[in-house]
């Protein structure tokens, strides 16, 4: 067995002032693309890739267009969840609005189609929460988190292949259900968590 020889903790400012940096592209060199599959909202492709340190390696990475998830928020501080079957785990789950990014939208377009498709809802007002990789050891995905307020009824058609069903609650109970594991969805987590420290 290989021996693990961790590096010594080194203060995040004393690498990146000001934390700046911690996201830049370096040189990795890609030498052989090869397309697995391709479906409906991404494609997998096998690259032959020549690391920074000068090393070859053989990597399967998914490629996807990006995605926003909504925290959508009532007037008396209520937030909006959905109940949505999922097949990859064969039950329902509570989770923020999202959708994916169609092609040549931006992200605060698709997050306002989404939040009237899977609510019922549209929003007045919008204010970007922040934006993360969802699987970065394997996926190129970027989701882009919103907060909608300013809400009235809307009527819009959902997709034909989801099964959603809106479920209002006090935010304070969102976030109790986080703790106790109710909700379960790592981007739901991530958009209740930034809205709550940034309300």
């Amino acid at each position: 067995m290989r021996r693990w020889n961790p590096l010594p903790s080194v203060p995040l400012n004393s690498c990146f002032p000001c934390g700046e940096g911690y996201n830049q592209a370096v040189n990795m060199r890609v030498e052989r693309e090869r397309e697995i599959y391709r479906g409906r909202v991404f494609r997998l492709v096998e690259k032959d890739l020549r690391l920074p340190n000068g090393r070859r390696t053989r990597f399967s990475i998914i490629e996807h267009p990006g995605a926003v998830a909504v925290v959508p928020v009532f007037d008396n501080g209520d937030v909006m969840l959905i109940r949505q079957f999922r097949p990859s785990l064969g039950r329902e789950i509570y989770e923020i609005p999202a959708g994916t990014l169609e092609e040549g939208e931006k992200p605060l377009q698709t997050a306002r189609r989404e939040i009237v498709e899977e609510t019922g809802y549209r929003a007045r007002r919008w204010s970007r929460l922040g934006e993360f990789y969802t699987a970065p050891g394997f996926c190129n995905e970027v989701l882009h988190v919103f907060a909608a307020r300013g809400l009235e009824p809307a009527r819009a058609e959902g997709d034909a292949d989801e099964m959603i069903r809106p479920a209002r609650v006090p935010f304070r109970r969102a976030v109790e259900m986080i703790r106790k594991g109710i909700i379960r969805d790592a981007k739901s987590i991530a958009g209740l968590l930034l809205y709550d420290g940034r309300r």
